[in-house]
Order: C-alpha cells, then structure tokens, then sequence
C-alpha cells in the first residue's frame, strides 16, 4: 500500500505511546502475516543478526528486508540487561529501531524498540498459536509477568476468546499486579502460586522470561497445550527442558536462530532433536505449506528468537499508520530549516 511521501530529510519520531496508538495486535498480527507469507516465496529475504555479550546481558543488532516487496529496511539495536531493573530501575531491554526506504534509500523513521519488540513479539507468537493451538482454546497461561507479559495477554485476547488465564513470576508481587490490571469480567485473570498450577489444564502457554534453567519441565503433563517460548533468545537463556521439546511438535520463527540461541539449541545439544525434527517455521504456516497441529493431544512448542523480519513488519506497519494519521514527530536531518 502506497504511503504519502514526507519530505527528503524528513524523519518521522515514534514514541511507545505513538505505537501503541498505531498498532493493535490485530494490526500486527496481519502485518506478520502478509510479511511471513512473503518470505515463504522469498528465502533469501531471512532478517539477519548480530549478537554480542557484555557484562549483566547482551546486545543484538537484528535488520530485515521487507520481504516480496522490498519496500523497506529495518534495522533494530538493542541491550539487554535482565539485572537492570534490580540494580538501576531501568528496563530490561532498551534500543531504537530505524526505518528506511529500500528502493531510494531514504531515512523514513526512529522508533522506540522498547515497545515495538514488545508488540511484535507478542503478535509473531498470538499469530504461531492460531496455527498451532487449538480452535477452541480457552484456557491460557503466562510465565514471566514482566513488561512482555502484557503485549503476550493482549495478542491472545485479539486471537482467541480466553475465558481464563493464570500468571506465575517469581516475585509474586509482579503476578498479583499483572492479573489486578488485566483481569476483566469475561476473562479474569488469576495469579497461581506456582509453575505446575499455573499451566494445568491450558491450552496455551507463553513462557516470556529471563531464565538460565527450564521454567516448564519434563515432568509437566502439557498435552494438548500450545506453547510459545519466547525468552530465550541467547544460548545462555533457557525456559523448556530438552525431554519437553523430545516429544513435541516443533515449530520455529527463524530456524538457524533459534538452533544456536534459542530452546531448540539446548534440546539438539542434549542430543533429544535434531534440525530435521523441525516441523515447521512461520513462513511455511504462514503460506499454508504445511500444517501446525495434527492432533489434538500432542504437545506442541513454538521457539521463537525473534527476528528481523518481524521488526521490520511491525516498524513498515507503524510508519505507514503514522503517516497516515499524522501521528508522531517530524525532524529534519538535514538540519535544514523548515517552512
């Protein structure tokens, strides 16, 4: 869709709260779509990565082609410090995600990665569920009930008609306060004293955490459960144990990402998968290639990394709502002055 063009040095600023403004998870979960359904004609079009590890966490520079139409490129720095709210009250992850034009290589917009990978996360795993939960899922669960937890609930209400959902963290505290804030008539949301109480009987379960040791364990009964992993996304971070990823379903976003960062590179290090028990990625769910749950009762785990492509789905969709609605900041980078 064409976009109205802003003048060549123009840049457009996005806060969190601009974003929030511009993309509810409906419209983030249809723009992963279009993207992964794209990228499913159109391999080479895979985001790339570059991580590096510095003391208390990590730093990862992920950048995407818009697939099929190369319209745009979006290239997202961020730091990751898990400690950083304990030590220094600052979130866990911070970054700035900046949008250009691919085919005349303007700058068209900074935005807040903050929230944007809070969005975007949350919408790649609400659209994983609706290829592989079931239909008919009610029941969710959520570990890990920091700033992700809210965007995951958020995406699955837009996906799914839940009719209840359990929050577990290890600080209690941050449980109580994420179910008070989120709980509704029709969808209350109750805080479980642990793991085992928190997933029994769920049919989805999204693991957003910062754990080095699995959250969810082999000894857990999860069938028929939908689970999104999406905290690990380096090798040092761990939230499935490898026995649970033996015996389920295994579906991904990027396949190589997730092999060397994500739960999938513990499990094929344990020896209990290999890559080619990989059922499926995104982009082959995405384009109907293949299908994400063949049965009601089988466990299955969607391994999600993140990745470029998902930035830059999510960043395209936010410039072209602002653009349209007139929303965000303007600045000039050249520095020249304005009219």
């Amino acid at each position: 869709m064409a976009t109205p063009a802003a003048p060549a040095s123009e840049i457009v600023l996005l806060s969190g709260h601009d974003l929030r403004r511009l993309l509810n998870p409906r419209v983030a979960i249809e723009a992963l779509r279009e993207s992964y359904t794209a990228l499913a004609h159109s391999r080479t079009d895979q985001g790339r990565s570059v991580g590096f590890m510095i003391q208390g966490g990590s730093i990862h520079v992920k950048s995407g082609l818009l697939p099929g139409s190369h319209l745009a490129f979006a290239s997202k720095v961020n730091v990751n410090l898990p400690d950083n709210w304990k030590s220094r009250k600052l979130p866990t992850i911070q970054g700035v995600v900046v949008v250009s034009d691919a085919k005349d290589g303007r700058p068209l917009a900074i935005m807040d990665s903050i929230t944007l990978t809070g969005i975007r996360t949350a919408a790649t795993a609400a659209l994983a569920a609706q290829f592989g939960a079931r239909k008919d899922s009610k029941r969710a669960a959520i570990i890990g009930c920091g700033a992700q937890a809210k965007y995951q609930l958020e995406a699955l209400r837009a996906a799914f008609p839940l009719e209840i959902v359990r929050v577990f963290d290890i600080d209690a505290a941050r449980a109580e306060a994420l179910a008070s804030a989120c709980s509704t008539p029709s969808s209350p949301v109750r805080a479980a004293p642990s793991v085992r109480e928190a997933v029994v009987q769920a049919d989805i379960c999204v693991t957003c955490t910062t754990s080095k040791l699995p959250v969810l364990t082999e000894d857990l009964d999860l069938r028929g459960c939908f689970v999104a992993a999406i905290g690990a996304d380096n090798p040092e971070k761990h939230e499935i144990a490898p026995a649970l990823m033996g015996r389920a379903r295994i579906l991904v976003d990027d396949i190589d990402a997730c092999a060397s960062g994500g739960d999938l590179n513990h499990a094929l290090r344990a020896g209990v998968v290999t890559k080619d028990q990989v059922h499926a990625d995104l982009a082959d769910l995405a384009a109907s290639r293949k299908l994400g749950r063949m049965a009601d009762e089988e466990l299955v785990i969607f391994d999600s990394s993140g990745s470029g492509v998902q930035d830059v789905a999510a960043a395209w969709a936010a410039y072209q709502q602002a653009s349209r609605a007139d929303v965000g900041g303007r600045f000039n980078l050249s520095g020249a002055p304005t009219e």
